[in-house]
């Protein structure tokens, strides 16, 4: 799951799975709306590609990309967990300090 995490580190990486979120684009429509070229949208899709958040499909001579639901909720659900556990100990420690005033 650390190899998910760097990849959404990017912002673009982040931007291209919002527009593959639900449904399947192109490369050349994932470069056009992201404002990228399309080699280095190519580049962010084999990232995103090679540690599963995107699945690619061929048809004829085009490519789709769709996110990978699956892994994405997983990848959701780890982030989810990392930050509770800080949330509740940040405001165990608020509530302690203010309990010593």
């Amino acid at each position: 799951m650390d190899a998910a995490i760097a990849a959404i580190a990017h912002p673009a990486r982040r931007h291209l799975l919002l527009l593959v979120r639900d449904g399947e684009r192109t490369p050349s429509d994932l470069a056009d709306r992201v404002g990228l070229t399309r080699p280095a949208t190519s580049q962010h899709l084999r990232v995103l590609r090679d540690v599963g958040l995107v699945t690619v499909r061929s048809r004829g001579g085009n490519r789709y990309y769709r996110a990978e639901q699956e892994r994405l909720e997983a990848l959701r659900a780890q982030l989810e967990d990392f930050w509770l556990g800080r949330v509740e100990a940040l405001k165990r420690t608020a509530e302690r300090d203010a309990s010593d005033e």
